[in-house]
């Protein structure tokens, strides 16, 4: 077992600590920060939703940037083209992206491995084409006009870029909870069975297809709430969302920062986008070149990811030491004396 993924007295104070940073972040930053800093923390919740399905169930998918693209398009199409309240456009991209999510499941659960990713993939393509070509969003150019959730009537104003950085931090401490609360619930851990043995699993009578399945909604749900609140902070949608690289970033996300950890996929984004705006300031035309370099060192330097690595750390200077052979040696003969 990935020692990342045994049970840790570390991961909360991570977490914590890595909140707290965000907002003394938040405290100090600029506006181009703080937009850096809001897609942060939704590429956070984003990435959590990945973790739950890969590193917990066992499900790599290629396609999951699809559920950021449902969301997204679905607060644009009653936000911005229907003039609907936000706050409604964002709870209905949430339900519809569970109901895409449930319709795609009962499919793509049938199969396992490379064909999964296969499969996911082509699915999530298939909405970056349509959008791609729906006139109604604008195709390639995207739609702008997207509206911001209006929390006025309680005082808070998110047309404040500031103000919407720090309730979106406030939305992915909420992602991260509740994450945390699934994974460490029997439904949590019969998944981790399923992810460690599913033949096992599936001979003592547990009906894996329908676990897989609702660890798939939960994962778009949460993917498809993502793709809402990016929708709103660019107050515009574009194909790009949906776009299997989106999928990939947020794999990487994951791998860089340790799968099936939950603190690791906040910890992989947050190195990877701050990396990435730093590489761009310095190297902008080979920006990919390395930012592949940084990954391919990532892997190979610490293959359980980041936080598994410090988790290792942390076990090895916790971990009680045995006295020296000469040593114990010594002391037994003085108590024999």
């Amino acid at each position: 077992m990935n020692t990342a993924a045994a049970r840790d007295t570390l991961r909360r104070p991570v977490v914590v600590a890595l909140f707290i940073a965000a907002l003394v972040a938040w405290a100090l930053a600029g506006p181009y920060t703080i937009e850096i800093l809001t897609k942060l923390a939704i590429f956070a919740i984003f990435a959590l939703s990945i973790d739950f399905l890969v590193g917990y169930t066992g499900l790599v998918t290629m396609g999951h940037a699809g559920f950021l693209g449902v969301g997204a398009y679905t607060t644009a199409y009653f936000g911005a083209i229907h003039g609907w309240p936000a706050g409604l456009a964002m709870v209905l991209a949430i339900v519809i992206g569970a109901i895409v999510a449930a319709f795609v499941g009962v499919f793509v659960v049938r199969v396992a491995g490379v064909f999964f990713i296969m499969v996911t993939l082509a699915v999530g393509m298939m909405f970056n084409a349509w959008a791609s070509k729906a006139l109604l969003f604008g195709r390639d150019d995207g739609l702008a006009g997207v509206p911001r959730l209006n929390l006025s009537a309680i005082g808070i104003d998110l047309g404040n870029s500031s103000v919407y950085c720090l309730f979106v931090i406030a939305i992915a401490a909420l992602a991260y909870l509740f994450f945390e609360r699934l994974v460490g619930s029997p439904f949590g851990q019969t998944l981790k069975a399923i992810r460690q043995n599913e033949n096992r699993v599936r001979a003592l009578g547990c009906p894996v297809g329908r676990y897989k399945l609702a660890a798939f909604v939960v994962a778009g749900t949460v993917a498809a709430l993502a793709g809402s609140l990016h929708a709103q902070q660019n107050n515009f949608v574009n194909p790009q969302i949906a776009h299997w690289m989106v999928s990939g970033e947020g794999l990487i996300f994951v791998i860089v920062g340790g799968m099936g950890t939950l603190a690791g996929p906040i910890i992989g984004t947050a190195v990877y986008i701050i990396m990435e705006e730093v590489v761009a300031t310095f190297a902008k035309q080979h920006t990919l070149i390395w930012m592949g370099l940084f990954f391919i060192t990532i892997v190979l330097v610490a293959s359980d990811g980041l936080y598994g690595r410090l988790l290792s750390l942390w076990r090895t200077l916790r971990r009680p030491r045995a006295p020296a052979p000469g040593l114990a040696l010594h002391k037994e003969a003085g108590g024999d004396a």
